[in-house]
């Protein structure tokens, strides 16, 4: 009566190795992909932290004390904010004209203190010049919003400025935020409410757009 073969031998017969050491061999490929793909991993998280902690190397960055100067302005800003007395979902057009138009006294002085800030670099100068630029476009348009509330009541209707005439402003004066890495938070307009100008306001991160 004929033997049947073990698989091992089977395994030889066509040039392969034992079974044991094709499972072996493929568990040690497996460890390598994986980890490849742990230390790709890790290397993409470090890349994103370095560039949102770090600023990347915008050129457009402060240095440390002009960015905590801009950064204590901001958060004062917002005290004086918060100080104000809240503004209901239903609040008449007068009371409305009342809240922004407080709002926008502190958001001035803002961006008054914010001005004394002179970068030593061209880029920087340029960035933080552009960026309070957007921003007095923003409480321009606030202001504009106030003094229709008082000719045109509920009619009245905020236009926020825009981007090459699309993008809302905001938008891009968050990304100067950005560039100076988590050092200048606290001017996000989503933190300060800058484009909130009905109802309730949230101050803080959690509110950040």
């Amino acid at each position: 009566m004929p033997t049947v073969p073990e698989t091992d031998d089977l395994a030889a017969t066509n040039g392969a190795g034992p079974r044991s050491d094709l499972v072996r061999a493929r568990a040690i490929r497996r460890r390598f992909i994986v980890g490849g793909l742990v230390v790709f991993g890790l290397l993409w998280a470090l890349a994103i932290t370095y560039s949102v902690t770090a600023g990347g190397r915008s050129p457009e960055r402060l240095d440390d004390a002009e960015a905590r100067a801009v950064a204590t302005a901001c958060r004062d800003a917002q005290r004086a904010l918060e100080a104000l007395p809240q503004v209901g979902i239903h609040a008449t057009p007068a009371e409305t004209a009342q809240r922004v138009a407080a709002e926008n006294v502190v958001l001035t002085g803002m961006l008054d203190r914010i001005g004394t800030v002179h970068p030593a670099g061209r880029d920087p100068a340029a960035g933080l010049s552009g960026w309070l630029n957007d921003w007095r476009q923003l409480v321009a348009a606030r202001e504009h919003y106030v003094n229709d509330l008082h000719t045109s009541g509920a009619d009245a209707r905020f236009v926020e400025p825009a981007t090459r005439g699309v993008e809302p402003i905001a938008g891009k004066m968050n990304d100067w935020i950005l560039e100076q890495g988590t050092r200048t938070d606290g001017c996000n307009t989503g933190v300060l409410q800058a484009e909130v100008i009905e109802g309730p306001r949230i101050y803080g991160p959690e509110s950040k757009t």
